[in-house]
């Protein structure tokens, strides 16, 4: 029997931790002190809380396209309206991009394609800010979910991870960077959703690899040039195991006082998505050294408020709204499109059908 129910979507203390994770990785952009030169690794806790969350989405889906639906209703809004505001800006003022970040608009258009299919038509393409480069990892480890889903074996997803990074990690050169060095964060947040739920076997298992491939990744030297492989990283990975277990456990226990915090965590996606290049180019506008007092506090206060303002309202005006009609959109597709069928067709469709296909007609809600 398992100790716990699934999730609700919202937790304060998870939203906690991601307003962490945000916070930590604007001030690495930002600020200009040796305190915050790990920052990246605010994106190494965004994959524990992912892995986290994904263990219970991956449970509640009805089927490997309704978790896959899920997935991009959630991730896609933002993404389009985020990316856009990131290629117009660079378009209307490419004086203030930095050498190399410049950007098409068919690259944008191509982003929003490439992201969720891996790249499969193999395209060189740019994406429209700098730390996309997350979201390249987050998906192909829900694709890898999608699949395991899709063949039946969502009850061993947890362990197949283990099993396939595990073989990843010692078939692959150290001199060859590949995702799959981040897969032992993951392979952490899942592994606590398998505690909180009573599966501790399971979670042992899960840990006990995370740590053990990181581990290995330390010894013998793995190359990882985004997010360099040192005795900081695996103590991230440790001590962000625990934090995700404590947010989880005792996310009731939180005063009231973090919810504005957490307010931070529920728009860290957009915020995310929208502040590396746009916020280096309006440290640009507004010639912002990096040595006073006032450029510092501009860089630390001033530019995150006016960053978390635009997430607001990307977050408002459009997370809000639509992430559970396209999700419910995407996961019933076909039903959808025979809404706007003639009925004629419809009837002609349905006329042609075997009577053994009739009982297909139904699909799941989303």
């Amino acid at each position: 029997m398992e100790k716990a129910s699934l999730k609700s979507e919202r937790s304060v203390a998870i939203d906690c931790l991601r307003a962490v994770s945000i916070i930590w990785v604007l001030l690495y952009h930002f600020v200009p002190l040796q305190v915050f030169n790990r920052g990246t690794f605010g994106v190494l806790l965004f994959f524990i809380i992912s892995g986290y969350c994904i263990a219970f989405s991956a449970e509640s889906s009805q089927s490997a396209w309704h978790f896959y639906a899920k997935r991009l209703g959630r991730l896609l809004p933002a993404l389009i309206v985020c990316g856009f505001l990131t290629t117009l800006f660079k378009r209307l003022a490419p004086d203030l991009v930095e050498p190399g970040r410049g950007l098409e608009w068919v690259h944008y258009a191509y982003t929003i394609v490439a992201l969720p299919t891996l790249n499969v038509l193999q395209i060189n393409y740019k994406l429209p800010d700098g730390a996309y480069w997350s979201l390249q990892v987050e998906f192909q480890f829900y694709v890898f979910c999608f699949l395991m889903i899709a063949l039946g074996l969502k009850q061993r997803l947890l362990a197949l991870l283990c099993a396939v990074t595990i073989f990843r990690t010692v078939t692959t050169s150290t001199d060859f960077y590949t995702s799959n060095d981040f897969f032992p964060f993951f392979i952490a947040g899942m592994s606590v959703a398998a505690l909180v739920r009573g599966r501790t076997r399971e979670a042992i298992l899960g840990i006990s690899v995370a740590f053990s491939v990181e581990l290995y990744h330390l010894i013998f030297h793995v190359k990882q040039p985004s997010v360099p492989i040192e005795m900081y990283r695996s103590l991230l990975l440790w001590c962000g195991t625990a934090a995700a277990y404590l947010a989880a456990r005792y996310d009731h226990l939180l005063p009231r006082a973090f919810h504005p915090l957490a307010f931070i965590g529920v728009i860290s996606y957009p915020l995310y998505l929208i502040h590396q290049d746009v916020g280096t180019m309006i440290l640009q506008r507004a010639h912002v050294g990096r040595e006073s007092t006032a450029d510092l506090l501009f860089r630390a206060f001033v530019l995150p408020a006016f960053l978390i303002s635009i997430a607001w309202l990307v977050y408002a005006l459009v997370e809000r709204r639509t992430i559970k009609p396209l999700t419910a959109l995407l996961a019933n597709s076909r039903a959808w499109l025979c809404q706007w069928q003639p009925a004629s067709a419809i009837r002609a469709s349905h006329a042609a059908e075997r009577p053994g296909d009739v009982a297909r007609r139904d699909f799941p809600v989303g």
